[in-house]
């Protein structure tokens, strides 16, 4: 295991992705970002940490924290596009 994938990075990652949805101030039902978005939010992490976790994280969505995270494939967007959005209870 690298540090880049190691558990506490992809924590991490988890951990933006659930501020990134909280900052929503127009309570929007999912919202769209690229790494640099959560590099934002935690400057520690960087785009290989962010890029090496989203594929797993997004095939484990829905998260415990209720996160799912999609890529947004429906346009030629450059940078990877990403959906996050809480499980509907």
């Amino acid at each position: 295991m690298t540090t880049t994938t190691s558990p506490a990075n992809r924590q991490h990652v988890q951990d933006a992705l659930a501020t990134f949805v909280e900052s929503d101030q127009n309570d929007n039902s999912y919202q769209y970002f690229r790494a640099s978005d959560l590099q934002e939010i935690d400057p520690q992490l960087s785009g290989a940490i962010i890029g090496s976790h989203l594929p797993t994280i997004e095939d484990e969505s829905p998260l415990a924290s209720g996160l799912i995270v999609e890529r947004y494939t429906d346009a030629n967007c450059g940078p990877t596009l990403w959906t996050v959005r809480r499980e509907e209870q």
